[in-house]
């Protein structure tokens, strides 16, 4: 088990973190990088649309069934991303542990920035 003072000391670094008592790094997104994500995570857009689109009355009940689907995409994603096994991941990284490692690598990578200039580009409707 890891000395939680040595843990402390380790996290300081923005680009790293543990997941359960392995340190990783919060990654550089490439074109490899994201090929190998969307190679794994196929379930995860029709999700978020089902969601985004469920009516009042069944929202709950598919948020629910959504979140159980998804959590394998979203530990699969992790493991990608962090180079971990995926039963690695699955058995011993905390879901704050995941978030964390998720929010961190958004940051790293700009993706809302990302995610304006792409939108800049599209031809605009009126």
């Amino acid at each position: 088990m890891l000395n939680p003072l040595k843990k402390n000391l380790f996290s300081n670094n923005e680009y790293q973190m543990f997941l359960h008592e392995k340190k990783v790094e919060i990654p550089k997104l490439t074109p490899d990088r994201w090929k190998q994500l969307f190679e794994k995570v196929d379930m995860l857009p029709g999700l978020i649309v089902q969601v985004l689109l469920a009516p009042k009355e069944d929202f709950y009940s598919i948020v629910v069934s959504a979140a159980q689907l998804a959590m394998d995409e979203v530990t699969e994603m992790v493991a990608i991303l962090s180079d971990q096994e995926v039963e690695y991941v699955r058995k011993n990284v905390g879901l704050h542990e995941i978030i964390e490692f998720l929010v961190k690598t958004v940051k790293r990578n700009q993706l809302g920035e990302m995610a304006k200039n792409l939108k800049s580009l599209l031809p605009k409707t009126e």
